[in-house]
């Protein structure tokens, strides 16, 4: 999330998807065959989901991540164009970090779309808004117990439920204002959103009775802080857990990360998730 390497993610190539991710992980455990809650998330592919995964190989998005214009002037106006307080706070966050606004207007990532769903093109324009250096890139990495709750709103859209990843950036620009430490924000990404995913995951559990969860996908081989907090949520709901990294379904991470669940900001993660896999579900 550093800003001197701040490159947005390029279109996927290559890139495994829910379905292959799931599968990998499955066959490694020797689970192939069973149903299973499965979270797939992706620095560079689009198709970061929280879905449910049949015994059949049907694997059905439930909750993915909303479009985020792919520039950095348009990315600010629809951060504004939220609501009336959408406005108020980037102007205020442009008067008060001139600079780095102007460096999120014009970041234009060469991702030949116009937006996105990847949600490396989210971090790297959270790592703008913070103006992150190197130190503090290496701190928010670090096991720690500071964090803030940052907002994980889920909308409808054409009958598809996805995280709205403008309001997580306004969570961002708003703590900012308000003199929280950068590095304590940017961990707070990774806290909040293993949360949210966490959660939905567990929703997935229980509405159709499962006992199996699954994590997969690159940002969950590479970041404990997220591999954590999505486990930390999914402990209640009783069910094994695999994911790339900590492998036995019956492990689970030591370091001093604290509670394992985040204080969170506003969220709607109680919407109903049941009837976007139809009737294949049972």
């Amino acid at each position: 999330m550093s800003p001197s390497a701040a490159t947005a993610p390029a279109p996927p190539s290559g890139l495994p998807g829910p379905k292959a991710a799931t599968t990998a992980i499955l066959e490694r455990f020797d689970r192939v065959g069973q149903s299973c809650a499965t979270a797939y998330l992706s620095f560079a592919d689009p198709r970061s989901c929280v879905a449910l995964y049949e015994s059949d190989g049907t694997c059905t998005p439930l909750i993915e991540f909303l479009e985020l214009p792919a520039h950095g002037s348009e990315l600010f106006k629809s951060v504004a164009g939220i609501d009336e307080s959408g406005s108020r706070l980037v102007t205020n966050y442009r008067s008060r970090f001139a600079e780095d606004a102007e460096r999120l207007d014009t970041f234009e990532p060469a991702l030949g779309v116009e937006s996105t769903s990847a949600l490396g093109w989210l971090f790297v324009a959270c790592s703008l808004v913070l103006g992150l250096d190197e130190q503090d890139v290496g701190r928010a990495l670090e096991p720690s117990v500071e964090h803030l709750g940052l907002d994980t709103f889920v909308i409808e859209i054409g009958g598809r439920y996805l995280l709205d990843g403008r309001r997580l950036l306004r969570s961002v620009m708003s703590y900012r204002i308000g003199g929280a430490a950068a590095h304590a924000i940017a961990r707070s990404l990774f806290v909040s959103l293993g949360s949210f995913v966490g959660d939905a995951t567990s929703r997935v559990l229980r509405e159709w009775h499962l006992d199996l969860a699954v994590l997969g996908g690159d940002l969950f081989a590479g970041n404990e802080i997220l591999r954590h907090y999505a486990r930390g949520s999914l402990v209640p709901s009783g069910a094994r857990v695999l994911d790339p990294v900590e492998g036995d379904p019956d492990s689970y991470p030591s370091r001093p990360y604290g509670a394992s669940r985040a204080s969170q900001g506003a969220t709607n993660s109680r919407v109903s998730i049941r009837e976007r896999a139809g009737p294949r579900s049972g």
